[in-house]
């Protein structure tokens, strides 16, 4: 599975979820919760790297398996769709249990998820050359 998509693409998957798991950590549960104070472009910026990255993760997986065994296309391009997932989950849940921490992991969010898209850029950047060069 590392050769074919490489060490990067594991890691990035893993700080993905571990990105999705502080953002629903944080995440208000009631009108009563502490509004979130984040300038709306930082908002739209979390929005968009929040979408972008799973995607980045997703299109690898499909453009760096496509010569591979189809269960290891099943599993690259299921990883990405599981982390998200499962760091929702388990984020919900524990912050649903230790509400105290939300304005802290509201605070880590930005930063983590920036750091997962750098890590996806990098990551994905042998495919990205390639639907560069397909295109040109």
């Amino acid at each position: 599975m590392i050769q074919v998509v490489g060490l990067w693409f594991l890691v990035a998957v893993a700080l993905e979820a571990a990105a999705v798991f502080v953002e629903q950590w944080g995440a208000s549960r009631s009108p009563d919760d502490e509004a979130p104070k984040q300038h709306r472009a930082l908002a739209l910026l979390a929005l968009v790297l929040t979408m972008l990255t799973p995607g980045l993760l997703l299109a690898h997986g499909f453009l760096a398996t496509q010569d591979a065994d189809q269960t290891v296309r099943v599993i690259a391009m299921g990883l990405p769709i599981g982390a998200v997932l499962l760091g929702a989950l388990l984020g919900a849940i524990v912050g649903a249990g230790a509400r105290g921490a939300a304005p802290l992991m509201r605070k880590l969010a930005l930063p983590l998820d920036v750091v997962a898209f750098f890590v996806t850029a990098f990551a994905v950047l042998g495919s990205i050359q390639m639907l560069i060069a397909a295109g040109a």
